[in-house]
């Protein structure tokens, strides 16, 4: 890899720079989907007559990168990053990946998965897993709960121990201890179980050993492929559309490519810069998006797209998403790669986890989407010089008084659409900012017209509600929210966005009843504050943006120093 006026790209050796624009599963499909999927044998006489059709279109279309769960034939020429289950074969994931064996185990797997792959020239690096989500609360909550056997226990039970100084008052200010825990000793036992208390801190802990499991993970991953195949790269493990500070955290010295799959944010294609933004901070690895996809109620296969991944109308729509997407994933410096999921379309029953999209360049039956391949032809042919122009991309200053962009037509806050919303670039606020080396975990634009404010807020989080210790009603304390402070004309007025429409009507009506000085004066944004922290006078949120600083304020309340992750 290599970096040029700030711009990672990826480099073959004895290679030019190149930007990686690749298409998953490019392979001949499923035997036992060959009556309601793809299937090469049905369209040609064999694989390499395959082969060398699937190379000769992906060319065409500017692609020039085969991306996971691609057929490693050599019968491409497309370089090949292959998907390789490194840690789920050697049982990190909540296993025992702290077992003195793990090493060893791991770099047995390492040499037996990447023997097809160690001296072919195509091969860039390897995938190491697939949509690892370091999900926080349930890998405490499992590591915690294990049998005092389990090595990984013994150091999460130290990690706790140590972070209360061997204190259990401390602890109890953060958690609440399950049935017949009453003290560290007793927190040794197989079953033993901790929630969070409302108002409390103990998400920072669960952060701690986030981090520490993650670390662990990458360090084994990372000694173990550098022992049996130390010429390719180490392409990460295909964050699942989110990521977690912690564990990206983790990743620094250990990978050469930090990849995450994306879900794109809109049906116009818009790609919130906070995720790549904060990615560039927090990882000292180049990104590499290894899943992105489009797909449309309109098509040829049969599918249903059921579920919340990106899909539209039309195949109209579909086309001029995804190049406006490709384009979108270009402008930023830090990428050094963007892959289509997937060649093909998915089965039209679905596949055997019941995912059921119109994900495909081509049909079921091998039939290219025109206005798809179109439209990313000419994308794929922009990008690199869009990358390379990336390196231009600034944050304006601060301004002391922020002027809000007018929306030209009314603006829907109830048809759960963003399709309709202006000028998603220039209504967005840039300059909010959490203590280091954290990052905040969203992006929040603001537009005006006369009846009100419009607002939205595009965030990546996980969160476990069982988590947390309450009865009755969620509390309102712990919730995540927007506080915002504007000033109409006549004084600032604050409104605190909880969930829920009332929030936004009152907002809305405060706005109306100051709508004439609005009208007649500038347009400012006095100040917003936004993080998971509880409301004011429990402890402000962790995150915060303040008119003239765009600094944040110190969290005091359960919202941890990194705002991107709730328990």
């Amino acid at each position: 890899m290599v970096r040029e006026n700030g711009v990672a790209w990826l480099t073959m050796p004895g290679g030019p720079r190149f930007l990686s624009i690749g298409v998953d599963t490019v392979n001949c499909g499923a035997k036992r989907y060959r009556e309601t999927g793809y299937y090469c044998d049905k369209y040609y006489s064999g694989e390499p007559a395959w082969a060398a059709d699937a190379q000769k279109r992906l060319y065409a279309w500017g692609f020039n990168t085969r991306g996971g769960w691609s057929d490693p034939t050599r019968a491409m020429s497309l370089p090949l990053v292959p998907e390789i289950d490194l840690g789920r074969n050697s049982r990190l994931h909540w296993f025992d990946p702290f077992a003195p064996d793990a090493l060893a185990v791991t770099t047995a797997k390492a040499r037996q998965v990447t023997a097809p792959f160690r001296d072919d020239p195509q091969v860039i690096g390897y995938f190491t897993d697939n949509e690892v989500g370091w999900w926080n609360a349930p890998l405490f909550r499992w590591y915690l709960a294990d049998e005092w056997a389990i090595y990984s226990k013994r150091v999460v039970w130290g990690i706790v121990r140590d972070w209360y100084h061997g204190k259990w008052d401390r602890l109890l200010a953060d958690f609440v201890p399950g049935p017949g825990i009453a003290s560290f000793e007793d927190l040794k036992r197989g079953g033993a179980s901790l929630k969070l208390r409302p108002g409390g801190q103990g998400i920072r802990l669960i952060q701690r050993v986030t981090g520490v499991v993650a670390r662990r993970y990458y360090a084994l991953i990372h000694a173990a492929l550098r022992a049996v195949s130390p010429g390719k790269r180490i392409m990460g493990d295909r964050l699942p559309l989110y990521y977690n500070q912690e564990a990206v955290l983790a990743t620094r010295g250990l990978v050469d490519v930090l990849s995450t799959n994306y879900n794109v944010d809109t049906p116009d294609g818009w790609v919130a810069p906070y995720y790549f933004d904060g990615l560039a901070k927090l990882a000292t690895a180049p990104v590499l998006v290894s899943e992105f996809f489009f797909a449309a109620d309109e098509n040829r296969s049969g599918n249903v797209n059921n579920g919340h991944l990106m899909h539209v109308a039309t195949q109209a729509e579909r086309a001029k998403g995804a190049a406006a997407a490709v384009r979108h994933f270009a402008a930023f410096p830090n990428l050094v790669g963007l892959h289509w999921f997937q060649y093909y379309d998915e089965p039209s029953g679905g596949r055997s986890d019941g995912e059921n999209f119109n994900m495909g360049l081509v049909d079921t039956a091998n039939r290219p989407y025109a206005g798809l391949v179109d439209a990313l032809t000419a994308a794929n042919a922009e990008a690199p010089r869009i990358h390379a122009a990336s390196a231009r991309r600034t944050i304006p200053p601060h301004p002391a008084v922020l002027a809000i962009t007018a929306a030209p037509e009314p603006v829907s806050a109830s048809d759960a659409s963003l399709a309709d919303w202006p000028d998603k670039a220039g209504t967005r606020l840039p300059w909010f900012a959490t203590p280091a080396p954290y990052v905040p975990f969203g992006d929040v634009h603001l537009a005006w017209r006369p009846e009100g404010l419009a607002l939205f807020h595009l965030a990546q989080n996980y969160v476990d509600l069982g988590m947390l210790a309450y009865s009755g009603d969620y509390p309102l304390s712990e919730t995540y929210q927007l506080h915002l402070e504007v000033d109409a004309g006549s004084r600032p007025a604050p409104f605190r966005g909880l969930p829920g429409a009332r929030a936004a009507s009152d907002l809305s009506e405060a706005f109306r009843d100051r709508a004439p000085a609005l009208r007649s004066g500038a347009r400012r944004l006095v100040s917003a504050d936004g993080g998971t922290g509880p409301a004011p006078g429990h402890g402000q949120a962790a995150a915060a943006y303040r008119r003239g600083t765009g600094r944040s304020g110190p969290a005091s309340g359960r919202g941890p120093a990194d705002p991107g992750h709730a328990a």
